[in-house]
């Protein structure tokens, strides 16, 4: 179990709840109960009542069955974001908790306060019931009948609207709402945590070995939001896959909204560690200047003692360890001018993009057979 202390994601009304309830004491073990449970108090409602209509498999232009939108959001993207949580948790904890350790200790009580006014805000009752407010007050603004009155469904009209669509109106939606909130949440409290975090003095060396001054595990860590680009990507992807089945929609006219979720969905994951830039920024300069003046005297230094021997009095230099000691001090020069200023390693924004990008693909083969999809990449890239 994780420490309370440093936990972003084991707080609120919530988690209080399923706490009273004993259903909190084996979050690794419950969440795949929670995330059926969840699914099958979706579903099966709308199931049931669409096949009472005849509107499950047939009957109108889009039955149930055939609409991507529903199972995109409902069976891969809620239990998605239930199954995510203990594993964005372990990961989030274990990174606040590092952090802790490179506030210098001038700034040490100080950042006390701040992980304490990060846990108030965290157990706080008002945000989530503001969350769940917003997921029920989007029920009346929102519409889920479709647009098109040429296109009938299994959701009804304004006029005879079906108990199904009613359910998802007041149940489905408002629950996804309330998750994708819940996650926008605890990730404000992260990139809030980043923030006051960048202002304290730190514990950072430019010679990191990790070539982001010893914060690249910030990467990981905000690796744990990737359900939120995931989870974007696959309820954008049901829904222009029914657009592309059912509305005539063409793969040029989606692309731009393709490209731009994947953008989006980059941008969200990067932003929260641009917060640190000016702090690395600033390290990586003055590291440069120091280690500079330092080789200056090191160079100096080795080149009065050494050159103008006569020849063959070179050899006492192995022995001296003088010339090791510069090419050491080249190696950490070296590290310092490669370093980052961005704690974000290639392969990590790699990650982000494909979060966004891959629930986007069956999209696309909807319309573009395998086998010409790869064979365009192949030609770009060659």
């Amino acid at each position: 179990m994780s420490d309370l202390r440093y936990s972003l994601l084991r707080g609120g009304l919530v988690y209080r709840v399923s706490r009273i309830s004993g259903l909190s004491r084996a979050q690794h073990r419950l969440a795949p109960l929670v995330a059926m449970a969840l699914v099958l108090i979706i579903v099966v409602p709308m199931v049931v009542a669409a096949a009472r209509a005849g509107t499950l498999f047939g009957g109108v232009t889009i039955p149930l069955l055939h609409d991507y939108s529903i199972w995109a959001r409902f069976v891969i993207a809620v239990p998605l974001l239930v199954l995510a949580a203990p594993m964005a948790d372990e990961r989030l904890w274990r990174a606040i908790k590092h952090l802790q350790d490179l506030v210098d200790a001038t700034d040490r009580d100080r950042f006390e306060g701040v992980l304490a006014q990060m846990r108030r805000w965290r157990d706080a009752n008002t945000p989530e019931l503001i969350l769940f407010a917003l997921s029920i007050f989007a029920s009346y603004v929102i519409p889920v009948l479709g647009l098109l009155d040429n296109v009938s469904d299994w959701k009804g009209s304004a006029e005879s609207m079906s108990f199904a669509a009613i359910w998802l109106q007041w149940v489905a939606m408002p629950v996804i709402r309330f998750l994708v909130l819940l996650w926008f949440w605890r990730f404000a409290l992260w990139t809030l945590l980043l923030l006051r975090f960048s202002r304290f003095n730190l514990d950072l060396h430019a010679a990191h070995p990790d070539g982001r001054g010893g914060l690249a595990f910030l990467g990981y860590a905000q690796a744990a939001f990737l359900a939120l680009p995931l989870v974007g990507g696959i309820s954008l992807a049901g829904t222009l896959a029914l657009d592309v089945q059912y509305y005539g929609a063409e793969l040029k006219s989606l692309r731009f909204i393709m490209a731009g979720w994947v953008v989006i969905g980059v941008t969200m994951m990067v932003v929260p560690l641009l917060l640190l830039v000016p702090r690395l920024a600033a390290l990586k300069r003055n590291s440069l200047l120091a280690y500079g003046a330092l080789g200056t005297d090191c160079s100096e230094s080795f080149e009065q003692r050494w050159l103008g021997r006569a020849r063959g009095g070179a050899s006492p230099i192995l022995e001296a360890g003088d010339s090791s000691a510069l090419c050491d001090l080249t190696g950490v020069y070296a590290t310092v001018k490669e370093m980052g200023t961005i704690p974000l390693q290639r392969f990590l924004l790699t990650q982000f993009a494909l979060a966004a990008a891959v629930p986007l693909l069956p999209v696309i083969l909807m319309r573009m057979p395998l086998k010409e999809l790869l064979g365009k990449i192949f030609s770009a890239l060659a």
